[in-house]
């Protein structure tokens, strides 16, 4: 229900009043006034009925204005007059003043039936500067003579008893009105199926002011909450990390608002803005100033974290802390792009620079000791000068680990002084002394090789030394994180390329054995057919139809001789994106400069077709290289493992 109509309602509900009120005697009267909603009340209360029993018709209305407030009198302005003051510049002065009077037959309501099931209400926004009339769904909006106006009448009347001020702002709705008339005439009557909303009377809306307000958005991106509002306690902010370019403060200035004008005639005002937060503090030049009517914006020159003293804020990038913990700095999240270098300076083998659970985001991570369990380190570059524990993860461009127990994964090089059963991956791993734990990479050298370590790479392995047992050495591609995908989605494919060509070959087997079979009986149909032409006698329509089935069959071999060959032509190209992969395995080399040692096990992996060769080399030899050797006999090409003297061609 509008707003207006909760206190005058419908005129469906107006015709509900109660049965000693219909029996009431009541004479229509004309009255002059300029509240129709207060008369109508007062007219009530005088004889006693309910003020939802009146109807009202406008007779007359005087329009009258004060230029200022400190005029006496009102001025009533002609007809055609109002335009010259239906101006911004004036009606949003405070001062203007605006009111009609009004002259009113007031006369008992009647139930008529083109309105009796017509709902039909007006409403407003809170500010009243926006007046719409909807009808309701499930209306009936049945024909009669002048039912435009009947249904303009009904508006205006509604408009009045509300206090809306009328003919001077109001809006032409005679096109939503035309339609429901037009469908109404067609069928004698239409139900209407949904809301109809349309304006009636639109004047000025306010403008609220604008507040100053004082944006930190360097704070702002790392207010730790995670879904559901938990609070994440680790990530408190202990640094407020920005890039390059990114804004890190910024001011919005107190804006005036702009007063209005409601379609009752009064004057909407709008408080002054408030001014709070208007900067005081200064800033370094590593931080920009932009600034415009609306607002002033702090950029930040470089990357780093922000820093304030002396009432002045400045971008640093580097920050040495003695430790990185729950307790003292919870987790740091500054962004791999943000050229924040952390300095972690613990040296105290007893305990962790970084502590458990701590997660540390930078450009530059730096750890002088040791990083604890379930920690997360990530970085462009990473130096870890302790041991990281078994729980660890390490993230980074490129590493150096003095003990590496956890995980650790680099997109180029990583430098390890002792592998003790942890997890390595990278580009190219350099490893000073190998005690159990994995390796991965492209290229892998190892100095010292002790037992139980597991080396896969795709180039080549290197042992300066070995001095334990029960080693794996291991050329396999599809086991490097860099190509495993692009290996599985081109063995995918290959199968799947593979079974459809061998379903296509199937099918077109079995038809060409179809053609084959009945090649000597169309051969016969067709010399048939060509003698009843001769003799101007119509073949018979089976013989034409066995010949169509035979030709379709013919097109079918055709299409299918096509399709087969995109799949050959798409099996080598995949094919041949595979043996790329093939060619480094087959051209890459294990080496061991010192001495073999028992059960070392060595296996170079093929891809096409996936086969597994093994080795496995005697005690006590040394200075070997292990490699492949290829094998041709005819058009068929195989690979072997072969053994010689590393450093020898």
């Amino acid at each position: 229900m509008g707003f207006f109509d909760k206190v005058f309602k419908s005129e469906k509900e107006n015709k509900g009043g109660n049965e000693s009120a219909k029996n009431t005697a009541f004479t229509p009267v004309v009255v002059t006034t300029d509240d129709v909603a207060q008369t109508l009340h007062d007219t009530a209360l005088k004889y006693k009925i309910s003020s939802q029993t009146l109807d009202i018709r406008l007779l007359s209305l005087k329009t009258l204005i004060k230029m200022t407030k400190k005029e006496e009198e009102w001025t009533q302005l002609e007809e055609g007059e109002w335009e010259k003051f239906n101006k911004p510049e004036i009606l949003l002065s405070p001062e203007f003043q605006v009111k009609q009077e009004y002259e009113l037959e007031i006369f008992r309501y009647k139930e008529e039936p083109w309105k009796s099931d017509l709902i039909l209400h007006i409403g407003s926004n809170k500010e009243k500067n926006r007046v719409v009339c909807t009808i309701k769904a499930g209306s009936i909006v049945r024909k009669t003579e002048n039912l435009k106006s009947k249904i303009k009448n009904m508006i205006l009347a509604k408009m009045l008893r509300s206090r809306i001020l009328v003919r001077l702002w109001d809006v032409n709705y005679d096109t939503a009105i035309d339609d429901l008339i037009a469908k109404a005439l067609v069928q004698d009557q239409y139900i209407v199926p949904e809301d109809i909303t349309f304006d009636i009377c639109v004047c000025y809306a306010s403008q609220k002011p604008v507040n100053d307000e004082l944006i930190l958005h360097y704070k702002n991106k790392n207010e730790a909450s995670e879904e559901g509002d938990r609070v994440d306690y680790s990530k408190r902010g202990f640094i407020q990390a920005v890039e390059k370019g990114e804004v890190v403060i910024e001011y919005i200035k107190p804006q005036p608002g702009k007063p209005g004008r409601n379609c009752q005639g009064a004057h909407i005002s709008v408080p002054e803005p408030l001014e709070k937060f208007k900067p005081e503090f200064r800033v370094s030049e590593m931080i920009e100033v932009e600034e415009d009517e609306t607002k002033i914006i702090y950029r930040a020159k470089k990357g780093g974290y922000v820093v304030f003293k002396e009432n002045t804020y400045d971008i640093n990038d580097s920050m040495e802390l003695s430790e990185v913990s729950f307790k003292k700095t919870g987790s740091i999240d500054a962004g791999v792009e943000t050229e924040v270098k952390l300095h972690i300076n613990e040296t105290d083998y007893m305990k962790d620079a970084i502590g458990t659970g701590v997660e540390v985001e930078a450009t530059e991570v730096k750890v002088e000791g040791n990083v604890g369990a379930s920690a997360v380190v990530t970085a462009e570059e990473v130096v870890i000068g302790g041991q990281t524990h078994q729980t660890s993860k390490i993230f980074a461009k490129t590493a150096k680990i003095n003990v590496q127990r956890g995980y650790v994964k680099t997109a180029e090089d990583l430098q390890v002084t002792r592998l003790e059963g942890g997890i390595a991956e990278a580009k190219k791993i350099k490893i000073s002394q190998a005690i159990g734990g994995e390796a991965k990479a492209i290229e892998v050298q190892v100095d010292l090789l002790a037992s139980n370590a597991k080396i896969y790479a795709v180039s080549g392995i290197t042992v300066n030394k070995m001095v334990g047992e029960n080693n794996k050495l291991i050329i396999d591609a599809a086991e490097i994180d860099a190509y495993h995908n692009e290996i599985v989605s081109l063995e995918e494919k290959i199968a799947e390329i593979e079974k459809e060509l061998s379903k296509l070959e199937e099918q077109q087997a079995q038809k060409k054995s179809i053609v084959q079979k009945s090649e000597a009986a169309v051969n016969t149909l067709k010399k048939r057919i060509a003698e009843a032409h001769k003799k101007g006698i119509k073949p018979q329509p089976a013989f034409v139809a066995k010949i169509r089935q035979f030709q379709k069959l013919e097109n079918d071999l055709s299409e299918m001789a096509v399709k087969i060959a995109a799949a050959k032509q798409s099996l080598k190209e995949t094919r041949m994106k595979l043996m790329a992969y093939q060619e480094m395995v087959v051209n890459a080399k294990i080496v061991n400069r010192g001495e073999w040692r028992e059960y070392t096990d060595i296996e170079f992996h093929l891809l096409c077709p996936q086969i597994t060769l093994q080795y496995t080399p005697k005690p006590g030899e040394k200075n070997q290289q292990i490699y492949l050797k290829k094998i041709e006999e005819g058009d068929e090409v195989n690979y072997e493992i072969a053994v010689k003297e590393a450093g020898k061609e």
